[in-house]
Order: structure tokens, then sequence, then C-alpha cells
């Protein structure tokens, strides 16, 4: 399980509980809510906000005396070194923080990347699958259950996955498999092939309208952003 991958079963737990109750697009909207709440005051918390808010006044300050500025150019160069140097204490305050605040978020938005973005096929249909390089054979079992994809031959399979995870990528190990894991496995690294992607459904999260309104993060992301901005005006975060 990677690093990213250790609140899943909390999500899991937390989302089968509100699933008996709410359909996917409220839930995801709740979910978009709590990692807003979550991010800003994570950040909140663990950035300096008085340091942040001197460096933010200064860096106006700075911008201003620079356009007040009716001089030589040849002049202005203390002017405009300062505004440079304003500029970057208030984004090297910022940054820290923020990279921080934003690490559950992205353990949120992989887990509702695998939870919400698609399904498996209905029982006795077979997505289309490729491989890189192409020519690789592969066979889709859904005679059981879960669905098993076999890479190779039946008779010496290159790899077996049972699809207990609607995941539509299958490669070798990266290096960064620490931080996200793929739930349903990778590749031998000596394997002939280096990927293997399954032409899996969306999940419609949104049963109407065009088919890019369908994705979860249709609603995700704008319930978000307007959840984020509200909660900085509220809190009055730096």
């Amino acid at each position: 399980m990677g690093l990213f991958d250790l609140p899943a079963p909390l999500f899991n737990a937390l989302d089968a509980a509100m699933a008996s109750a709410l359909p996917p697009a409220l839930r995801l909207a709740i979910w978009a809510i709590l990692g807003s709440v979550l991010t800003m005051f994570l950040y909140k918390l663990l950035s300096p906000q008085t340091k942040i808010g001197q460096a933010k006044r200064d860096a106006k300050a700075a911008r201003q005396r620079l356009n007040a500025f009716d001089g030589d150019f040849a002049d202005a160069g203390p002017l405009i070194k300062n505004q440079f140097v304003t500029a970057f204490r208030h984004v090297g305050l910022v940054v820290p923080g923020t990279l921080l605040a934003i690490l559950p978020l992205l353990a949120l938005l992989l887990w509702a990347e695998t939870h919400y973005g698609h399904t498996l096929p209905p029982a006795g249909a077979t997505p289309a699958i490729a491989t890189v390089p192409e020519g690789i054979s592969t066979s889709w079992n859904n005679s059981r259950e879960p669905a098993r994809l076999t890479v190779g031959d039946n008779a010496s399979p290159i790899a077996d996955f049972d699809m207990t995870a609607p995941v539509g990528i299958v490669t070798k190990q990266p290096w960064w498999h620490w931080l996200a894991e793929n739930p349903l496995g990778y590749l031998p690294d000596d394997a002939p092939v280096d990927q293997v992607t399954i032409d899996l459904p969306v999940l419609e999260v949104i049963p109407f309208g065009p088919a890019w309104m369908h994705s979860w993060l249709f609603v995700f992301i704008p319930v978000m952003f307007i959840a984020s901005l509200a909660i900085y005006k509220w809190a009055k975060i730096e």
C-alpha cells in the first residue's frame, strides 16, 4: 500500500455509510467540501499567517512605489529589486504550508479517481484491451467473479489480474509506487509488454447532459473551488 493509499479504508467506510442515503453526486459534493475544509485549515495551521500578511502588505507597497516612480529607468533599480524581493518572500512563506496542506487532498483525489472514475463492464461484456507494444495477446474472463484479465497466452500467461477495482491501466512497477500503488498489481519487470490499457466504462455520476458532464470531476472540482474560496474569505486566511 502506497503512502497516499493509507486513508483509503477510512474513505471507503465513510462513503459506504453515506451510500445508503445519498446518490454519488451528493456524496462527491460532501467529499469536495470536506477536502476543502481540511486543506484550507491545515494550510492556515501550518503556515505563518502573521508573516504572510506582512509580506503581502510589503509586496503591495513595493508595487505601488514602483508604479508611482516617475524618474529615469536607470534610477528605478532599487525599487525593482525591492519588488522582486518582497514578492519572492511572500511566495517563500506560502509554498511550504501549501505543499503540506495538499497532501491529504491528493490522497482523496487518488481514491476518488479509483472509486468514482470508472466502473467494470456489465456481466457478459468484454472491454477493448490494448497493449504497448501492440500485438500481445490478452483475454478477459467474465465467467468468474471478479473478472480476470490475462496477458499473454492462456497456456503460458505473462500475468493474470483479478479485476478487484475499476482501474483501466496496468504497467510495470514504477519507481514512485510507494506513493500510490495500482490495486490490480503490476506486470513483471522482464515482461515483453510495458503497458496494458482497458477501456472501462466511465462511471456516470451525473446521468444527464453531454458526455463531458458525466465525470466525477464535474461535481468535485467546482464544489471544491467554491467551498475553498468561501472558507478563505470566512476564515480570513492569508
